[in-house]
């Protein structure tokens, strides 16, 4: 069954992506690297420092070429890109650089990876890191100081102590709370041409956690750095990024936005269906979190330049400092599962990496998936470019994984279980809400000395302790815990290498824990959806009202909120008034008339079944929600005219429970005038989420 397309049109970048970039291939998505050493505060554990890696052994790759082949001829599947192409340097050459497949498959247009041009997506971010750190070298930008210096006049609405640094945007550790991108980031018009400057001010989302105490990866924070570095230096970001990058390293097949220039080298893009896609540019135009273009080759420029020091030939392009800023982890949950450096991640199961110290960019945009991966202490660096979106998580992971093994084979040995007693590992115990995904929730209990058992998914996971805060599961996937100076546990990482989940409350105080609508009440409540009442009531056999609704849906899709006046003049003030004004504009709700949206107003059963599926359908008819015909459902007692559709879809969607009943005829008694509660709302909310966005029907 299809997901409602509204769901589609307003989450599919905070949500459904996610759930591809790091959920449905297990294997990428648990990170678990270990370096020879990590400082998670100063970032001085890059192992080997630039002096030391260049004296490193090299390891012999002719044979690479033949090993590349052999893995390729057995990639033919449907999932797989229509084309690849695959470049390696090694101690400041390229050593393998080949394209495989089609740019454009109607036309045979073979991959080349010295002209074909593929969008990149988030190695993009990297090129901005490079761009920040040339400022600091120039001592235009302090990496500690408050962003709001650099923002020219642009201000963030931050109630926290402390500041949002250029460090903390640099490694997705500013607390901003997660934003979906809109429809337009990716648009027809290759005219469009939305500054950088304007997105941020329009865009700019509030800061939620306290900086530099967390980690969830973030698009947004990237956008900032790119209008950041357009403040200090004078220049577009996109002028800049040429002028101190692109044309010293003699990467002429490189581009900020989509040009003329660019296009007739553009390899074509492909959907999941392998259906061709349209070029697009994108919101804003110098999208600096995702936009660049990129030839294979020119990512090898780039790639030996980090590898020598930030020198090419005779040319400093970055000091040495700067290269060891951008390939040491600046933060991490623990010292063995590190998250970030500036620019680079951490994107590795403990088992993958055979030892190595590895740093590495992936990036996804529709029709186009990339992988950039650096060695430092072996002189080596890969980048894969598909015409597929999603294929860097499948094939690139695939060959790294036959190249790791090839050349650096698993020394091998099985890290020490520990046997805490139960008693003592309570602590973790909880419900983990992840940062970027708060429909992902981990279920963690003590069930063992030394064990963890874990639910995540519908799925239940036992994990032994080999740390007093990490954890290893039977596929050698690490969960780190973060402690606070009074022992507390206050985030997990775990199976999503892209954020932490917070240990959030699950329950309020008068909800009966052995009712049966607790659990769907307290999975909103870890989700953010329910926040109840400051005395933690949530008073679940009141009415629910339009404007609880409303703030319920805008918190499930994720949406930003509105900076816009409100315009229902009833609205206006209230608890909230952003959340119905961020509905409206998204179409999900209407008022009661153009100035009045009634936000107290206690919803009957069938004008809450209209309020739900309006909210859902967006351009689509009620009957496109499911699959069901509603003509085969038979309503007890008919509501008026306009609800008995969406009351029909409400069952069919089975979304009800046992606020309904099927009478001995078959017909369905929907309660249509009784008010709907608060409890038998979140139960709605509760199946929707986990049927059409979990299960992904």
């Amino acid at each position: 069954m299809e997901a409602p397309r509204i769901w589609k049109k307003a989450c599919s970048i905070a949500v459904v992506a996610s759930v591809g970039l790091a959920l449905t291939v297990h294997a990428a998505a648990s990170a678990g690297i270990q370096p020879s050493g990590v400082d998670t505060g100063t970032g001085t554990g890059a192992g080997m420092n630039v002096q030391q890696a260049a004296l490193a052994k090299s390891v012999d790759l002719s044979g690479l070429e033949a090993l590349s082949d052999q893995f390729m001829r057995g990639r033919k599947g449907a999932e797989d890109p229509q084309g690849t192409a695959i470049v390696v340097v090694q101690d400041g050459r390229i050593v393998f650089q080949k394209g495989y497949g089609y740019a454009n498959v109607s036309k045979k247009t073979a991959i080349d990876p010295v002209k074909t041009v593929f969008r990149v997506g988030s190695v993009t971010k990297v090129f901005t890191a490079a761009a920040i750190m040339k400022l600091v070298e120039l001592g235009k930008i302090d990496l500690k100081e408050d962003v709001q210096k650099y923002m020219g006049g642009l201000k963030l609405d931050n109630p926290f102590h402390t500041a949002v640094t250029v460090h903390d945007l640099l490694t997705h550790t500013s607390g901003f709370q997660v934003t979906v991108e809109p429809p337009e980031s990716y648009t027809p018009d290759l005219k469009s041409n939305v500054s950088l400057k304007d997105f941020v001010e329009q865009r700019m989302p509030p800061v939620v956690r306290e900086p530099g105490t967390s980690y969830m990866y973030d698009n947004f924070a990237f956008n900032l750095l790119g209008y950041i570095v357009e403040n200090v230096s004078g220049m577009s970001f996109e002028q800049y990024v040429k002028e101190n990058i692109f044309n010293p390293l003699h990467m002429k097949n490189t581009e900020i936005a989509i040009s003329d220039q660019s296009l007739p080298q553009l390899a074509t893009g492909y959907d999941a269906g392998n259906k061709a896609m349209p070029p697009y540019a994108t919101t804003p135009r110098e999208m600096a979190d995702g936009g660049m273009l990129m030839t294979a080759e020119d990512a090898a420029h780039f790639m030996i330049a980090q590898l020598n020091g930030g020198k090419v030939g005779d040319t400093q392009i970055w000091s040495k400092t700067s290269i060891e800023k951008m390939q040491q982890f600046q933060t991490g949950i623990h010292p063995a599962f590190p998250d970030a450096t500036y620019g680079f991640e951490n994107l590795f199961e403990a088992n993958k990496n055979n030892g190595l110290h590895v740093i590495g960019k992936g990036g996804d945009v529709p029709g186009f998936s990339s992988y950039m991966l650096l060695m430092p202490e072996k002189n080596i660096g890969i980048f894969l470019v598909h015409n597929k979106m999603g294929a860097s998580t499948k094939l690139a992971w695939a060959w790294y994984t036959m190249f790791v093994d090839q050349y650096f084979p698993d020394a091998g040995g099985e890290p020490m279980a520990l046997s805490t007693p139960v008693e003592q590992l309570k602590r973790f115990e909880g419900v983990y809400t992840d940062l970027r995904m708060n429909f992902l929730l981990t279920k963690v209990a003590a069930t063992g000395p030394g064990e963890l058992t874990v639910d995540i998914l519908g799925q239940s996971q036992k994990l032994k302790q080999i740390d007093p805060l990490l954890f290893v599961d039977d596929s050698g996937r690490m969960l780190a815990f973060k402690e606070e100076r009074d022992g507390s546990i206050s985030y997990l990482k775990y199976r999503n290498p892209v954020s932490y989940a917070q240990k959030a409350s699950a329950t309020f105080i008068d909800v009966d824990q052995k009712s049966e609508n607790a659990p769907f009440i307290g999975q909103l409540k870890a989700m953010g959806i329910l926040r109840g009442t400051e005395d933690g009531r949530f008073h679940p056999q009141k009415p629910v009202t339009r404007a609880e609704m409303t703030a319920w849906m805008v918190r499930m899709m994720g949406h930003t909120l509105s900076k816009k006046p409100v315009r229902y003049e009833d609205a206006s003030g209230m608890w909230a008034a952003r959340e119905i004004e961020t509905a409206a504009e998204a179409g999900l709700v209407q008022g009661v008339t153009d100035k009045r949206f009634a936000p107290d107003q206690a919803l009957i059963r069938q004008d809450a079944a209209k309020f739900f599926v309006r909210a859902l359908q967006g351009t689509s008819s009620p009957e496109q929600l499911t699959e069901l015909p509603l003509d085969q459902i038979k309503l007890a007692q008919p509501g008026d005219a306009k609800a008995d559709i969406s009351m029909k879809v409400i069952i069919a969607m089975g979304l009800a429970g046992s606020d309904v009943a099927v009478m001995r005829d078959g017909a369905v008694d929907f309660r249509p005038k009784d008010p709907l509660t608060r409890e038998e709302a979140a139960y709605w909310f509760a199946q929707f989420i986990s049927k059409y966005i979990m299960g992904a029907k």
